[in-house]
């Protein structure tokens, strides 16, 4: 649709509010040792509020969203999400404790939960099928591209913040990672605007041939899928649809095993640590949450209300959930979980670590985010242009990317945690970032190709469950766990590494079953019921 100017304009105009996501959700990065400092946060909490308090929304408002962007206007959904995680990224920087400032992650979370589906799904209409892992690995630079920046410009605003006030003359008292906070948030409002105003909305499929209508009650269908989440109403709909109750019976014992499996992940690892080291941190209904027991509360409900959608899909759109739920498609869903479990695991902890072992100030954020742009942008890139290389000799060759990326990167990550200088680490780091980072076009180009068009937002969805809760709601708590328990952020941020055997053996297990997959991807959505 539209001229190649244009196209690539609508290109760039998405990667800047995906580097607009990655700025709002990683300042965390740059403020994690103001943050200890003002508030008294532990490593754990700093990894609470990187990942698991964003993450959990995320996932959850994540699959709705979804739906809206299979059947609405993709640029409005797209354009107000915006606007609402960017008051939040402001409201945040009138938090004055843990609390207030979890709650305002929340917002964040359910705010950028709107822009990866929507964002896929137009950038397929808008591109052929030969260019889309190119495309999707230009769209996913954002991801380093805000990282980047948002160390860069906030040590910035905190370095102008400390050399021109101090806490009696600061407007409005406000500290300089508060500043932080409102300077990165106001922008992205403009930024919504832009979107609403400049970008069109392609017919949905038209350029695969496959000319899609947009649903007729897209916020009646959203409603649903929230529905299908949360119980009673998944419980009524498992009772009503199936009447040999398997349904019903698997969801409720998933909800207990997950209830009692919390309980013990609670007490085991509240037991790891001292007490100073899981405070209160909200008392509801009388009763005192630690810490650990939000972490691993919040875990429960995402894992159970993305499974339980998981579940109804096969109820609701059987050819969608039969082009999902097979090995292939789940490999790479956990290929993408387990590499973000490695990333986000370290990425709140690299400028503490540097200010730790290297002793370095707020000047050393522009350097970490210059390289962070350049390495993880380059990378992302790269990575998505040797995928469709390979693509032209293989079915399956976009997934050896991944395979490549996990190897060179596991190797990068160690040599980065044990360089002797600053120099060495910011250079190893951003080594580290380039090949780790490559991963991501391939296999989110991979799994477009598993599904039809009008299932693309929810495929994404799907996908991003994995980066999500197993990358974004697990990494960084761990790793903040681990060094609140052994007083060594080096060796926790290592312990990530742990995983590369599961992801070789889930990009093997990919690769074997992707070609089949691709070539009767027709076929068996004919056979499951869809009309094409």
């Amino acid at each position: 649709m539209g001229s190649t100017a244009y196209r690539s304009y609508v290109l760039a105009l998405l990667m800047v509010i995906f580097a607009f996501n990655f700025l709002d959700r990683s300042v965390v990065t740059i403020l994690a040792p103001y943050l200890k400092a003002d508030l008294g946060v532990s490593d754990a909490q700093i990894g609470l509020l990187y990942g698991t308090a964003f993450a959990l929304f995320y996932a959850v408002f994540g699959l709705p969203l979804a739906k809206l962007a299979d059947g609405w206007s993709r640029v409005k959904t797209i354009s107000l999400g915006l606007g609402f995680w960017s008051v939040m990224t402001a409201l945040s920087g009138m938090a004055g404790n843990f609390a207030q400032l979890g709650a305002a992650r929340i917002g964040v979370g359910v705010g950028e939960a709107s822009a990866s589906p929507a964002s896929y799904s137009l950038l397929q209409d808008y591109f052929p099928k030969r260019m889309r892992a190119t495309v999707l690995a230009l769209y996913s630079s954002g991801i380093y591209i805000g990282s980047g920046a948002s160390t860069m410009f906030g040590s910035q605003v905190i370095k102008y913040w400390e050399a021109h006030y101090t806490s009696a003359t600061a407007p409005f008292g406000l500290k300089g990672w508060q500043a932080t906070y409102l300077v990165f948030g106001l922008p992205g409002i403009a930024l919504a605007l832009l979107a609403l105003l400049t970008v069109r909305e392609p017919v949905r499929g038209e350029i695969d041939g496959l000319p899609t209508p947009g649903d007729p009650h897209p916020f009646r269908s959203v409603m649903r899928e929230f529905a299908a989440m949360l119980p009673p109403w998944n419980l009524l709909r498992f009772a009503r649809a199936a009447p040999d109750k398997r349904p019903l019976i698997t969801n409720f014992v998933l909800m207990v095993g997950l209830m009692i499996a919390a309980v013990i992940v609670v007490h085991f690892t509240d037991g790891l640590l001292n007490p100073t080291k899981r405070p209160v941190v909200a008392t509801i209904g009388g009763i005192p949450f630690t810490t650990n027991m939000i972490q691993w509360i919040a875990i429960a409900i995402g894992i159970y209300c993305s499974a339980s959608w998981v579940q109804t899909i096969k109820l609701r759109d059987a050819p969608a959930y039969s082009l999902i739920a097979n090995r292939g498609f789940v490999a790479i869903t956990l290929v993408g979980g387990l590499m973000s479990f490695i990333s986000y695991g370290a990425a709140p902890f690299v400028f503490l670590y540097a200010k730790t072992q290297f002793g370095v100030g707020p000047e050393f954020g522009v350097k970490l985010g210059l390289v962070t742009a350049a390495a993880g942008g380059f990378g992302a890139a790269f990575g998505g242009i040797l995928g469709d290389w390979f693509k032209r000799f293989h079915p399956a060759g976009r997934l050896f990317v991944p395979l490549i990326a996990v190897l060179i990167s596991a190797f990068t990550l160690y040599l980065t945690y044990h360089a002797a200088t600053v120099d060495a680490f910011l250079a190893l780091a951003g080594l580290n970032m380039f090949f780790h980072i490559m991963w991501l076009g391939p296999c989110g180009a991979s799994i477009q190709d598993l599904v039809l068009p009008r299932m693309r937002g929810t495929a994404t969805a799907v996908f991003l469950l994995g980066t999500t809760v197993i990358g974004l709601g697990l990494g960084p708590y761990i790793v903040g766990l681990v060094s609140d328990v052994t007083h060594d952020l080096r060796a926790a941020i290592l312990s990530t590494i742990v995983v590369v055997p599961i992801i070789v053996m889930c990009i093997v297990i990919a690769i074997q079953s992707f070609p089949r997959l691709e070539a009767t991807l027709i076929a068996r959505a004919r056979n499951a019921g869809e009309p094409v």
